[in-house]
């Protein structure tokens, strides 16, 4: 699906029936998911429903919870830190004009 497309509201909504998708794979009830998250089932369901924001840490014990917390590193990619002598040396082997 692609977000870029939809509103947050219809994120929202998708990410909530994604979790519910991955709850029923697991043969969980909300119930169930609650017990073991620590998140209420009235937050889970109406999450999966699309009817309530719930806040990013209730989020990520859910998906913890899912063994699915380690998606998150997909979801802002960490970009490699370059120390400042790597800089100096990729500075050095910039051209520093064109040949002739």
């Amino acid at each position: 699906m692609k977000y870029d497309l939809l509103l947050n509201k219809d994120i929202l909504f998708d990410l909530g029936k994604r979790l519910k998708q991955q709850r029923l794979n697991q043969n969980l009830t909300a119930k169930g998911l609650a017990e073991r998250s620590g998140v209420s089932q009235r937050t889970i369901t109406g999450f999966e429903r699309g009817e309530k924001n719930i806040s990013l840490i209730n989020f990520i014990e859910l998906l913890r919870t899912l063994k699915l917390v380690a998606n998150l590193e997909e979801l802002v990619p960490e970009i490699p830190l370059v120390s400042p002598l790597e800089m100096m040396e990729l500075e050095k082997k910039k051209r520093k004009r064109a040949r002739s």
